[in-house]
């Protein structure tokens, strides 16, 4: 039973739906839940808009956070514990401006997007 689990995305998809819970603390979690899953589904079928749980805003503190002295760029790093902390499994281990160390904010963003999407768009659809 875990190994078809594994196999369909269940875990990710309870870690995400989690996330995206906590995050949002919805009045009513089990709406919220249904049109999450809904929401993933027709992403599946049709691939359409990913429910993304961080925003643009969302993803912007997260570097400025790391970005304390305003240099406009983070370490590879930073850049990798962020996306893990986002939720982000799978990344670019090779981004634009890794060569330096130095990733900057258009690149964090650009990244994350990707990454959160393919996180999302991982559940496979049972026959």
């Amino acid at each position: 039973s875990s190994g078809i689990n594994a196999e369909y995305g269940v875990p990710e998809l309870f870690e995400n739906m989690t996330a995206a819970l906590i995050h949002s603390q919805p009045e009513n979690a089990k709406k919220f839940m249904i049109k999450y899953l809904e929401t993933l589904k027709e992403y599946r079928d049709e691939k359409g808009n990913y429910p993304a749980m961080f925003t643009d805003a969302n993803m912007t503190a997260v570097f400025g956070m790391l970005d304390v002295t305003n240099k406009g760029y983070i370490s590879m790093e930073q850049y990798r514990s962020a996306l893990k902390t986002l939720g982000v499994k799978k990344y670019n281990a090779r981004p634009d401006g890794c060569e330096k160390d130095q990733i900057s904010l258009p690149t964090f963003i650009t990244e994350a997007k990707q990454g959160l999407e393919q996180a999302s768009s991982n559940f496979v659809k049972l026959s």
